[in-house]
């Protein structure tokens, strides 16, 4: 003996049984005798469902292609019988290889084409997830999804090779998924530390606040909103709700808008950092001149890149110095939308905001 409680001792010893569904039934009387059971629970109500369901593929689909595979399997037999018939006899080796290789690619061939003779295509059971996870029960009466938490990682390390209006796309897509807001997390990467990558950031985080609602208002696909209004066809079908066709048109708008102010961006940083190295070489020579040094003497003065509130960006610069170089520069984290509450959050219908959001909820994912 370690020391180590003995479970299968025990069990021997005091008639204890494991409980349901197991090995060893509880005791005959046992469920009048004072435990407060009439008899062994029904299991029926739980009985566990496939969380999938399968998706039954057009017979005028697969019947084509089976023909075809039972064509090509016809040709394929000739074709070998024809080639063993017919060797080649001033190179045995040479056509005993071929011959083969031919036969052991051919039952390749075969055993790819057996499981896309009948092909099973699955689809999430929406339904039986929601009763799994979302519905009220004895261990969650409030209803809460109980899925699992969810980090959406988007990594990026050139804005100049990648715009960055499709990584901003990316982000909206991803917070406006339809999933539990409170377990849903978006965090980008930027591996070059471009302040274009963080501002741009900035603007999708603040769009996100118009295009999340309105995908959850009006069950929008796809939710990424440039994907969403390039597609082709009428925007309005199946749409229930009558202020779609406002909504839409004051989204469309903003998102234009959006598109505008992302594109800008590169200009406007470089502008904005001119102007602030104009104004501090300035100063530089003013020093200068105030220190009494010749003005034969190099400026100090380094280009650095300046963000909106007019302090050097920590990240890379456009003008690489010391520690704001590619690979060499600050670590960067920026929580731009921060964690919801675990209860819904309805919007209001003031003018002040661009649709009617009286019945959706507003919170957005956290984005880091």
């Amino acid at each position: 003996q370690n020391g180590d409680f003995d479970h299968a001792r025990w069990l021997y010893e005091t008639k204890g049984t494991y409980g349901y569904g197991n090995a060893v039934w509880p005791q005959d009387g046992l469920y009048n005798g004072g435990m407060g059971m009439d008899g062994p629970p029904d299991f029926k109500e739980k009985a566990r469902r496939p969380l999938s369901r399968k998706i039954k593929i057009p017979t005028g689909i697969l019947s084509p292609y089976r023909l075809l595979v039972v064509i090509r399997l016809i040709s394929l037999g000739l074709f070998l019988e024809w080639r063993v018939r017919n060797p080649n006899k001033d190179a045995k080796w040479l056509w005993g290889m071929s011959v083969v290789c031919e036969i052991w690619f051919s039952f390749s061939w075969i055993l790819d084409q057996l499981p896309k003779l009948a092909p099973v295509n699955r689809a999430t059971d929406l339904d039986c997830l929601a009763d799994k996870f979302e519905r009220p029960n004895s261990e969650n009466p409030m209803g809460r999804p109980d899925l699992p938490g969810i980090d959406v990682f988007v990594s990026t390390a050139d804005p100049e090779k990648e715009p960055p209006l499709v990584t901003a796309n990316t982000i909206l897509s991803i917070l406006a998924a339809e999933y539990p807001v409170e377990k849903l997390s978006c965090y980008l990467s930027d591996d070059g530390g471009a302040l274009l990558t963080f501002e741009a950031l900035a603007e999708a985080a603040s769009f996100a606040r118009i295009w999340v609602p309105f995908c959850r208002k009006h069950n929008i696909e796809p939710r990424n909103p440039d994907s969403y209004f390039n597609m082709k066809g009428d925007p309005t079908k199946n749409k229930v709700r009558t202020d779609f066709v406002k909504d839409r048109r004051r989204v469309k708008r903003e998102f234009d808008e959006f598109k505008v102010r992302i594109n800008i961006l590169p200009d406007s940083i470089r502008r904005r950092s001119d102007a602030y190295n104009a104004h501090e070489e300035f100063k530089a020579k003013r020093d200068q001149v105030e220190s009494g040094a010749t003005s034969l003497e190099p400026l100090s003065a380094s280009k650095a890149t300046w963000m909106a509130d007019g302090t050097h960006w920590p990240g890379n610069w456009s003008d690489p110095g010391k520690e704001h170089s590619r690979g060499d520069h600050a670590g960067i984290i920026q929580v731009m939308l921060t964690p919801p509450s675990s209860e819904p959050l309805f919007g209001s219908a003031d003018e002040e905001h661009l649709i009617d959001t009286s019945e959706v909820d507003i919170r957005l994912p956290m984005l880091v």
